[in-house]
């Protein structure tokens, strides 16, 4: 049986699961679920104490004197849209194992009462194509912990084959020194250096395998690199130098520009039917975004990106 010390906690977690607006606990009810639960006969002058200890400890409870009807628990850490907004991005993130989707699912849902719980059953009936990498989570800790460390690390990284299974790329380890984790396309990216050369790179993190910590020091950023530049260019899924990028766009595509490169992406109004995409970016991502979008979409410049378009629209391989 808990102690009297422990009676607070369970007053709490009987007002976190049982109780919200919709649903206020009269005190008969607290006494009832207090002795069926926990197995503690308590009086009522005992539960209004601890109450008025709770919101002395910044827990916002309502109160009989306030409602008329008597206790919930007034906010919490997330609020039930806040709880489905994250639900329905880890289900959509399909790097996520599910069985650890779920697992995350779970206890974001632990911070609703029972009775907003049950709008998320259906939830799981939407079952998104998920990867099967049991050890993301624990590689992403072990990354967290080699980057705050300036530690190097080495792992497996592995490729899709045409069968839909993976396969290592190589037999031998890759040993890069890591720099940070970037969230783009859906995707999670180890930003780093490959330690046999100078260029930056990056590799999706939900493709590592047998990831080890190298206690040695990783190698310094160039002077003139900047982290969070190439962080935000792996939007364009490409990466390399980048450079301007000009592109006329029907205004149709206004909503899709936006989407894809985000608010701070720079558009100039031509006329009625047409505005002026500018860019600073990988061209290479860019070719194959264009090329999605080809009735609407005209790259202007660089002029090389251009003749690369052309040259992909000749080789019509579904013409005659």
């Amino acid at each position: 049986m808990p102690t009297n010390k422990s009676h607070i906690i369970c007053i709490l977690h009987i007002l976190q699961k049982y109780s919200d607006e919709n649903h206020i606990l009269p005190m008969r009810e607290i006494i009832s679920k207090m002795k069926v639960i926990y197995g503690i006969t308590i009086d009522r002058r005992t539960v209004y104490g601890l109450i008025d200890e709770l919101n002395l400890l910044d827990y916002d409870i309502s109160t009989y004197q306030e409602n008329n009807v008597g206790y919930y628990l007034r906010s919490r850490t997330f609020e039930p849209s806040e709880v489905r907004l994250l639900t329905d991005r880890v289900y959509s993130m399909g790097f996520i194992p599910q069985k650890q989707a779920d697992s995350l699912i779970d206890k974001l849902q632990s911070a609703l009462s029972t009775y907003n719980r049950r709008r998320y059953r259906h939830i799981r009936a939407a079952r998104i194509p998920k990867q099967k990498n049991a050890e993301l989570f624990w590689t992403i800790e072990q990354l967290d912990e080699a980057i705050e460390k300036d530690y190097m690390v080495m792992f497996d990284y592995y490729d899709y084959q045409v069968d839909k299974t993976l396969a290592p790329r190589r037999d031998k380890k890759y040993l890069v020194n890591p720099y940070q984790m970037v969230c783009a396309n859906e995707k999670y990216y180890l930003v780093c250096n490959y330690d046999k050369y100078e260029n930056i790179s990056h590799y999706r993190i939900d493709l590592m395998k047998n990831l080890e910590i190298v206690p040695q020091k990783r190698k310094p950023l160039p002077k003139d690199f900047n982290l969070n530049e190439y962080s935000d260019s792996l939007v364009y899924m490409f990466d390399g130098k980048r450079e301007e990028v000009e592109i006329i766009c029907d205004n149709i595509m206004a909503g899709e520009v936006i989407e894809r490169f985000g608010m701070d992406v720079r558009m100039v109004r031509i006329d009625e039917n047409q505005f002026r995409l500018c860019l600073n970016a990988p061209p290479l991502g860019l070719k194959f975004w264009a090329l999605q979008y080809l009735p609407y979409c005209e790259v202007v410049r660089p002029l090389w990106l251009r003749d690369e378009i052309k040259k992909s629209i000749k080789m019509n391989r579904y013409g005659d």
